[in-house]
Formats: structure tokens, sequence, C-alpha cells
């Protein structure tokens, strides 16, 4: 299933998939890979069995590197991966490319670097600009991840600088999240839209952490509840999880995108189904208990006239108002007590998306549910 899923994500998403091909393109034209990223670059063992795969007879070799300079760097890469030629292998840092080239050391093969984190990563990008190899056949080529905040140095042609966010974006996550939710058999229905992108919003640019989020993310649970359990059961994503900080904003987001215009929708429909009422109201005067005071209903200082251009807001508080020729009476009385509570409720979750506060695990349950209804 895995397996499945990693392929799915870097062989069919549009942005996943156009970084594998500009990263092929990139080594078979013979340039080093710089490698820009936020975050952490998903599925890495698979991503470079893929772009082995590409190129059929090269392998993807893995090194990592300690902090040194950049002639310090080269022999640490041949005790790792080439130990018989280290022995011959020069002092000086020129000599070293020189000797790289020339007896073609790393001919046909990528080696995929990973410095240590208190590696200073100056030198190594120095190195991968200064190898101007004569083709991956000849000479080889290196892949290095950086941060996407890292100022890069100048750099030689020899070097090919990829930015991850240029060609995988939110729309290939919430894609990706949306395939494998319907994927989940016990997921209910109207859930699945708003789990889908919850995942996306949660996950960022991250892939990886889709299918993670996926197995916690469960109507029944508020959203902070599951992200503490990933932390607790899975500790190797959790460096990739939005921080509590961030958290509220990124639920409020996913709810926002999906039931925000099924709100308006929900009010068109109640303000159609019940439109000679809600316009008898609007002609009609009313007195307002509370303040004491008579007139008409306004919205945003006009009168509306057409049941259509009701607010939500506005019908609660019709609801509230009473007739000035008989005070016994409401201004606008909805017969059926569910469509009232159903007005209630809509106006309640409108004005809190409206006001970026996100709803609560069981009011999205109640709205997700009375909307597919």
């Amino acid at each position: 299933m895995i397996s499945n899923i990693v392929e799915l994500w870097w062989e069919t998403m549009a942005g996943p998939q156009l970084l594998i091909r500009q990263m092929a393109d990139a080594l078979s034209a013979g340039k080093s890979v710089l490698l820009q990223i936020s975050g952490r670059l998903p599925w890495q063992d698979q991503i470079r069995d893929i772009l082995a795969q590409r190129f059929s007879t090269v392998p993807i070799e893995q090194a990592v590197l300690s902090p040194g300079e950049p002639h310090q760097l080269i022999p640490q890469l041949l005790g790792q991966l080439r130990r018989a030629k280290g022995n011959r292998c020069p002092q000086a840092y020129k000599a070293q490319l020189t000797y790289l080239r020339e007896e073609q050391i790393f001919r046909e093969s990528v080696i995929w670097i990973h410095p240590t984190p208190d590696c200073d990563l100056v030198p190594v990008i120095q190195l991968l600009s200064d190898f101007r190899g004569k083709g991956l056949a000849e000479s080889g080529c290196f892949v290095l991840e950086v941060s996407d905040r890292l100022t890069l140095p100048r750099l030689s042609n020899a070097v090919a600088v990829l930015n991850c966010g240029d060609t995988i974006h939110f729309g290939d996550v919430r894609l990706f999240s949306s395939i494998l939710t319907d994927m989940e058999p016990g997921l209910p229905e109207p859930f699945k839209r708003y789990t889908a992108q919850l995942a996306a919003q949660l996950a960022g640019k991250n892939g990886e952490l889709v299918p993670v989020l996926l197995q916690y993310l469960r109507p029944g649970e508020e959203p902070a509840q599951s992200i503490a359990q990933i932390r607790r059961n899975v500790p190797a994503d959790c460096g990739a999880l939005p921080d509590q900080s961030t958290l509220g904003q990124l639920i409020w987001k996913a709810q926002l995108q999906t039931v925000f215009a099924d709100i308006e929708m929900a009010r068109i429909q109640i303000t159609s189904d019940w439109a000679a009422t809600i316009e008898a109201a609007l002609r009609s005067e009313y007195w307002d208990p509370q303040k004491n005071r008579t007139g008409f209903v306004e919205q945003m200082g006009e009168r509306p006239t057409s049941s259509a251009d009701v607010e939500l807001g506005t019908l609660v508080h019709m609801m509230s108002l009473r007739r000035k020729d008989n005070h016994s009476q409401y201004l606008l009385y909805i017969p059926d007590e569910q469509a009232r509570d159903w007005i209630f409720f809509l106006r309640e979750c409108r004005n809190k998306l409206a006001h970026h506060i996100p709803c609560s695990q069981e009011e999205m349950r109640k709205l997700l549910t009375g909307l597919s209804a």
C-alpha cells in the first residue's frame, strides 16, 4: 500500500512529477543539483529509487559529510564510497578536483550528500560549484538539499538550483489528500471533503504527512487531539507538524474552504423556501422590545425587498422582533422548529468563520451532516 501511495505522490501528482523530471534532466545534462526545500523532502528513499529507475544503470549513492573545508570533504567522500581510491587523493583542493575528474572516480554515479546538523553548508555548496565534471557518464554528479531560506553564494553553471516550492504547490497536496481520503472506508461521506482539506492544510507542502494525518483525523475528535496522538505515536513526523500557534488558523482555513460557500447556499435555500413569509415581514413595520422602537428592517443601511437578499444575521434578528400592530406576534415566524434551529446554527457557524474562529468538531459534524442532507 505504501509503495502505491509513494508512486501516486511522486509519479502522478503534477508538482512532484515535474520536480522528478527537472532533477533527472539536470543530472542527465551532467549538472549537480542543489535542491531548495522548506522543511524536508517527502519519501527520500523512494525518490532516489524513482530517479535511479530513470537512469537504469546509474546508481544513487549516499554519503554523510561532517564539518570541514572543501579540501577535507573530498577525502570524506572517498573514505565512504571509494576507499581504494582514497590513498592516492592529493591534499590540495584543486588537485583533488582534477583527480576526481581525470580518474572518473564517480563515473556513472549520483552522490546524494547528507551533511551532519553541525556541518557548514558553504564549503559543501562550493564543492558542488567547483566540481565541473565532464558529464554524468564520465564524472558523476552530486545532489544536496538545503533550506530555501539559505542565501546561496554565486554558483557556476555546473550546478542546477531547483526550488521545490516552484514545482510542488498546495494544490498537489490537496489533490493527493482527496484521493487518499476517498480510499478511507471508515470515514463518513459528509466528512471526506473536510478531512481531505484539513489534512492538506496541516501537511503544508509535505505530502508524506498526509497518510499519517488521515490515520488519526476522525469526526469525533478535535484536530488538536489527533495531532497530540501523532506526536506520541509517530515521533519521526513531529518536526513537520504545525505547532500550537498556527494549528487554529490552519483548521479555520480548512473549514472556510470546505463549508463557507455551502453555508451561503443553505441560506439561499432557506430564503427561497420561506420567501413569502420573509417578504411579508420585510413589508411590515416592527417593534423592537429590547430598544422599544419601531421601523422597517434594514440591512447595511438599506431596506431589502427580496427574501434572497436577507442575510442569516438579519433573519435571526427578524425572528426576535415583534409586529408593530400586534406585539404578541413575531415579525418573522417560521413554524418549523427544526428550520428555526438550523437558521440559528448556520448564523453562529458563519459568524465564527467570518471572524477567523474555527468551529468545534461537533459543530462541523452537525454542519456537514445538515448540509449534505
